[in-house]
């Protein structure tokens, strides 16, 4: 025992192994010291970018949505655009048969506002009457890209000027008629339940080209 004791001892008293516990209590602190650094540096990250809470529509039926502020926009500009094609030609796509269920589905990409200034224009014009008259077939396509033409905001909500220039086709057995029109479709962002794009149009104006 006292030779274990005194072979301590000597071995604690040896310069180089007392270096090398020096050595290794240094590197212990320098890495305790770059941890603490670390750890301090990560909370004053979180501490000065706070993680954002999220929000979700739900209804109990549907895939719940993230909400997304209304000045906002939810897709880039050619989805913008594409939505906003395919919006705009639903409506003068119909048939004198299918025509009701053919407006009730296009008429669901649009506000209330701006599904009356569509049917405004659409029966103004007599084209509904002359629809059901002459028992038309109508198919309708973007005849050139449709372009953004301003960016604005309506109380609050981002709203887009959008002009799509459509050629529209009715036929019957008789007859064929081909219609060019510049559309003007304002689409203003929404978070209503009914429109779960985040999009709707809001206001239709079609003039003749």
């Amino acid at each position: 025992m006292r030779n274990s004791s005194s072979t301590i001892s000597r071995r604690l008293s040896d310069p180089d192994f007392q270096g090398l516990l020096v050595n290794r209590c240094l590197g212990l602190t320098i890495a305790m010291a770059a941890l603490l650094g670390v750890s301090i540096a990560h909370d004053a990250w979180q501490w000065t970018h706070p993680v954002q809470p999220r929000y979700f529509f739900t209804d109990g039926k549907n895939t719940p949505r993230p909400v997304v502020a209304l000045d906002s926009p939810i897709v880039d500009d050619t989805q913008l655009l594409q939505w906003t094609v395919g919006a705009v030609l639903a409506p003068y796509n119909i048939d004198y048969y299918n025509y009701p269920a053919e407006l009730n589905t296009a008429s669901r990409k649009f506000t209330l506002h701006g599904w009356n200034t569509f049917a405004q224009s659409f029966i103004g014009e007599g084209n509904f009457d002359e629809l059901k008259r002459a028992r038309l077939l109508c198919h309708a396509q973007s005849e050139r890209a449709a372009l953004i033409h301003q960016t604005s905001y309506q109380q609050g909500a981002l709203a887009y000027e959008i002009q799509v220039p459509v050629v529209q086709t009715c036929e019957n057995v008789n007859q064929a008629s081909t219609n060019r029109m510049m559309i003007t479709a304002l689409v203003v962002r929404t978070n209503a339940d009914d429109h779960p794009d985040g999009l709707a149009i809001d206001q239709l104006v079609a003039s003749p080209e």
